[in-house]
């Protein structure tokens, strides 16, 4: 992904824009601190797009609050106060680099069968599911 500005860094939490493919690289720890900065940044990160990606490879720490606002970019049902914008309130999200402690609890709360959300997980080394929206497996 080309990075080229922080759209928030507090030292502990920082997210690039990015332009090759638009989207946001989120690096540092998402927890209760950093939480206000990370919807500030989604919110202004996703911006009306019918698609935008999120780089989660320089992720060391979420908490599920966290993973749960980067879910909700999608505008799925459920997610209030969602990231709603010109195309009907949904949009397509797609994950990249997800470490696999973040698979695994996205697989646990059924988070990556989401509508709208696609798990990029070419050269992960991750395997396939039979339920979900997964690019670089078995299953799309």
């Amino acid at each position: 992904m080309t990075s080229s500005y922080a759209v928030y860094d507090d030292g502990v939490l920082r997210i690039t824009s990015t332009t090759d493919p638009p989207g946001l690289a989120i690096a540092g720890e998402i927890d209760e601190s950093t939480y206000p900065g990370l919807l500030s940044a989604l919110q202004r990160g996703a911006g009306g797009r019918a698609e935008i990606h999120f780089s989660l490879g320089g992720l060391k720490y979420c908490d599920l609050a966290g993973l749960r606002a980067i879910v909700c970019a999608t505008g799925a049902d459920g997610c209030e106060g969602s990231f709603n914008g010109r195309h009907g309130g949904r949009r397509s999200v797609v994950l990249h680099e997800v470490p696999p402690q973040l698979i695994t609890v996205l697989r646990i709360v059924g988070w990556d069968s989401t509508p709208g959300l696609t798990l990029d997980l070419r050269g992960r080394g991750v395997p396939p599911r039979s339920v979900g929206n997964v690019q670089g497996s078995a299953v799309v």
